[in-house]
């Protein structure tokens, strides 16, 4: 069995619902301090894998947003974003470079997984779209036609030349001149909207992929849930719009007593995640009424611009 196959049957064999491999040369426009061969000289190829977020964890999601469980948030936190799901992508990730090592005698370099890991090595979402695994939604989250947005990934770096996957070229996923979903369900419009200035550009091979610009400002104040329309107990922050400096305290006064796993939660938000319709979303949520779909005014607190 070739070290490709091989590799594929072990990330699979580790609960990995994705797989895929991309050459260095799609990683050309990669700014520097995210080049794989920035982390590993003589990088060749990258692995790519995925893992599925459980339908019963984003369900808990949508009793935070539309039934005010916020007690439940935490089921998102531990099983969707920060804990789970990347330890098992970073075991994943360890397994998958012993095998290359031991087998093939190159070099191979796991990537860190999650928040919980500090430091970001490269972008694990330029990754997944150079291995062929999906595209990039507008919200800059990548959509795999399995699951939509609703997967973590991980990556392996290694000097093995392995034959790279085709680019994903299936059925469009995201269409933000019809939908528009995840901009309109952000509560504090982070997302920039479709034909407003700011759009992020990627080209990989004859492919260009297009995302919003994200205002990681009013991301943030979210998705920590620093001010109280969004859950705090106090305004941490006292708008919206912070500047970075004002933000940075926000965070220490909200979350110097309580760091854990993850030294600023940020698994407070989640909803373009959540309500992207991207992988079968209505069969799985709405026709089963897990979910009452994305227009609830409890989404839209009014906030500032």
């Amino acid at each position: 069995m070739e070290i490709k196959e091989q590799i594929r049957k072990l990330a699979y064999e580790s609960g990995m619902s994705l797989c895929g491999f991309a050459n260095i040369e799609r990683f050309a426009e990669s700014p520097v301090e995210l080049r794989p061969d920035g982390v590993l000289p003589g990088c060749k190829t990258v692995i790519v894998i995925g893992v599925r977020l459980l339908d019963g964890v984003i369900q808990a999601n949508f009793r935070d947003f539309e039934d005010g469980r916020k007690d439940l948030k935490g089921l998102y936190g531990t099983y969707g974003y920060t804990i789970l799901p990347n330890f098992q992508l970073t075991k994943a990730c360890y397994d998958i470079a012993q095998l290359i090592e031991v087998q093939t005698e190159e070099i191979a370099t796991p990537c860190s997984t999650g928040p919980m890991t500090n430091g970001r090595q490269v972008s694990l979402r330029h990754c997944a779209v150079a291995a062929g695994l999906g595209e990039f939604g507008w919200m800059s989250i990548v959509l795999t036609p399995q699951f939509g947005p609703r997967n973590r990934f991980g990556a392996i770096l290694t000097t093995a030349e392995i034959e790279p996957d085709p680019l994903y070229s299936g059925k469009k996923l995201c269409n933000p001149k019809t939908c528009g979903i995840c901009t309109k369900v952000c509560p504090s419009h982070a997302l920039s909207g479709y034909g407003e200035e700011g759009k992020r550009t990627v080209h990989m091979e004859d492919r260009t992929f297009e995302y919003c610009s994200v205002d990681m400002r009013k991301c943030f104040v979210v998705e920590e849930r620093l001010r109280k329309k969004y859950g705090a107990p106090d305004d941490y922050a006292t708008s919206d719009t912070p500047s970075f400096e004002e933000l940075k305290r926000a965070q220490e006064r909200a979350y110097a007593s309580d760091l854990g796993i993850q030294h600023v939660p940020s698994w407070y938000c989640g909803r373009c995640l959540s309500y992207c319709p991207t992988g079968e979303w209505g069969k799985k949520f709405r026709k089963t009424g897990l979910s009452k779909g994305f227009h609830n005014d409890q989404l839209y607190p009014e906030s500032e611009n």
